[in-house]
């Protein structure tokens, strides 16, 4: 059974153009990069080399930046998985539809969306209907992001089900405090440093004598 992904796409394919109503309304997702072709079968490498070379010249964390987007959205992205889309308040959801294609009528600095997929847009929803987890994955500052780890949240949006978030895997821990007295508690069973910090700040705050 193929694997299905969600995905976060922006709907500003040259940064500061706002294309959401040639996105909605053309069935379609899209990225920037004018200028450089046809990018059917390239593979990372080749985007690698091609965006180093003009006219973007990319080097560093610029270079590493564009072609990971592309090749997200060129290699990665398949038909049926799931879309995200926001802006402002507004988040769109849709799915993948179809494969890349390059749109020659828009390979130009000032359209600037060649780079296409088709697309079906399903839903709009308001942002406070989301959760937290993935409103806070939402700040990431980029065109592409996998948003896969929400894929049982959004497919429950589209589909009008209640978001159901599974319990946390959680770990009894018991502490010898006192030759006669143990301390027994549950943690995540993925306690991250930082809140094994605060809990031990928590605990360290918790006596009634010197």
């Amino acid at each position: 059974m193929k694997t299905k992904n969600a995905w976060l796409i922006r709907p500003y394919p040259q940064k500061s153009q706002l294309r959401l109503s040639e996105f909605m309304e053309g069935g379609i997702i899209a990225i920037g990069w004018p200028g450089i072709g046809d990018l059917t079968g390239k593979s990372r490498e080749d985007l690698k080399d091609l965006l180093s070379r003009p006219p973007y010249s990319y080097e560093g964390l610029a270079l590493g930046k564009a072609y990971a987007t592309i090749d997200i959205f060129l290699n990665q992205m398949k038909a049926d998985d799931l879309l995200l889309m926001p802006n402002g308040d507004d988040i769109h959801l849709g799915k993948v539809t179809g494969d890349y294609y390059l749109d020659s009528s828009v390979d130009d600095n000032e359209s600037g969306y060649p780079h296409q997929r088709k697309a079906e847009w399903l839903k709009c929803l308001s942002r406070k209907e989301l959760s937290k987890e993935l409103c806070s994955s939402l700040k990431v500052p980029r065109t592409v992001a996998n948003l896969t780890h929400h894929f049982a949240e959004i497919d429950n949006l589209i589909h009008d089900r209640e978001n159901i978030i599974p319990a946390t895997d959680s770990v009894d821990v018991s502490y010898p405090l006192r030759p006669d007295y143990n301390v027994s508690f549950s943690i995540p069973s993925d306690i991250t440093a930082n809140e094994a910090q605060r809990l031990s700040a928590y605990f360290a705050s918790l006596y009634f004598k010197d």
